[in-house]
């Protein structure tokens, strides 16, 4: 894993996060029963859960306490397992890049040393070998017999995107820079491996949150504005003071980003960026035979006095009310001459909503009604199946942070039993 140059940033934001596992460690909840319908089951593959941006998996230290997938509600791994299915959290870099993410997924469910590549690694200046997994496989058999589902959050969503893209492809550079001991993965072939592939909140063409300083500087003004009239709107039971110092390191963070002081290559920041993205989309190949999954989320409502997309409070968990109308007050032009309107403007608190449906310009099928009323036939594959947008926060089908989400276990499960009804 490489991010020492994050120092910085995780210095200033530490506290923050620290602040809200503490918080959310005291109203922790069991594990919710929930009963899986398995009369329609077709396969029973497993389910592979991949972690977002500052994520972490069942690897990690922590994460029995704060579980990534369900939070405050609950451990979901648990709570799958004991609907009868299997399922599985790998550990991936919490800030790396999409790629270096893939190969560490990669080597986790088949148990082997992590190689991020000779040519990948020469280029962008670190060791080509990371951990090693070997005799730890989270996936006991992997192959066209024995297919498996991913599930990204985030971040996580092109890291699958781009594992299932280089089972089938593999990298022509890796290919030409390996030797003998080239990895598996970058050989290809593997190809109808991955029966599908589904983006939970996933950040496909990018977020605009750490790149519009002028948005971050007019949500700046809006947010000293909204503690004075709302003294508790960020935090409640905060003092004004505490919240206002909050606001300004986590600005401070942004501000930083949007400069490019931290935003370097190889790095999911860097990724993150939608012109990065739109980049790797490019390189990433949308393969006929996986069904692709999204579900979009958004927490905004329209402000008409401020004129922007803000916080709609009935469902936005209170950390991300902060960064919703930076992304609201979305409208400019990337460097690298994408046009980012106002549709752009709705979003979760992390990513534009738009960016959530697919990547920009990926062939989709827009389904009316949430997986639990889906019938299978409707789902295509090698295209984007896109659900009706989730009203929640960046993390509400994860559990939420504060806010709790007793929804988001039985959301998922139904998604669970609509894949595993797919041919």
């Amino acid at each position: 894993m490489h991010f020492d140059y994050l120092t910085p940033l995780f210095r200033k934001t530490h506290a923050l996060v620290l602040a809200l596992v503490f918080l959310v460690s005291f109203i922790k909840l069991p594990h919710e029963a929930l009963q899986a319908n398995h009369e329609t089951d077709q396969s029973n593959d497993p389910f592979v859960f991949v972690h977002g941006f500052y994520g972490w998996g069942e690897n990690d230290t922590g994460y029995d306490t704060i579980p990534y997938w369900g939070a405050s509600t609950g451990n979901l791994m648990e709570t799958f397992r004991d609907a009868g299915y299997t399922c599985v959290a790998p550990s991936v870099d919490p800030v790396g890049s999409v790629w270096d993410r893939a190969c560490e997924l990669y080597a986790q469910l088949v148990g082997a040393r992590v190689d991020y590549g000779a040519a990948h690694s020469a280029q962008c200046g670190h060791d080509r070998y990371g951990k090693d997994y070997t005799g730890r496989a989270m996936i006991s058999s992997w192959d066209v017999e024995h297919k498996i589902n991913l599930i990204g959050h985030s971040l996580g969503a092109p890291t699958c995107t781009m594992l299932a893209s280089l089972m089938k492809n593999g990298d022509a550079a890796e290919r030409e820079a390996g030797g003998s001991d080239l990895s598996p993965l970058f050989a290809g072939g593997h190809d109808g491996w991955i029966r599908s592939v589904t983006g939970i909140a996933g950040v496909f063409s990018g977020t605009t949150l750490p790149i519009n300083a002028q948005a971050l500087n007019d949500t700046g003004l809006y947010l000293d504005q909204k503690l004075i009239d709302e003294p508790f709107w960020f935090l409640p039971g905060l003092q004004r003071s505490l919240q206002k110092k909050m606001l300004d390191g986590i600005f401070d963070v942004f501000e930083r980003i949007a400069s490019g002081e931290v935003a370097a290559p190889d790095t999911g920041i860097y990724d993150m960026q939608p012109d990065n993205m739109a980049k790797l989309n490019e390189t990433i190949e949308t393969i006929d035979n996986v069904y692709y999954l999204a579900v979009p989320c958004d927490t905004t409502t329209r402000d008409e006095a401020d004129t922007h997309w803000v916080p709609d409070m009935t469902v936005t968990d209170p950390p991300f009310m902060a960064f919703v109308p930076v992304i609201g007050r979305t409208n400019t032009v990337t460097p690298g001459g994408m046009v980012l309107d106002e549709s752009w403007q709705p979003n979760d608190g992390v990513v534009n909503t738009i960016s959530e449906t697919g990547p920009i310009g990926a062939q989709k099928n827009t389904l009316n009604a949430v997986p639990a009323d889906t019938s299978p036939a409707l789902l295509q594959k090698g295209i984007y199946n896109v659900f009706p947008i989730y009203r929640g926060s960046h993390l509400a089908l994860t559990g939420n942070m504060i806010r709790l989400n007793r929804d988001c276990g039985s959301y998922l499960l139904s998604l669970m039993e609509l894949i595993n009804a797919l041919d």
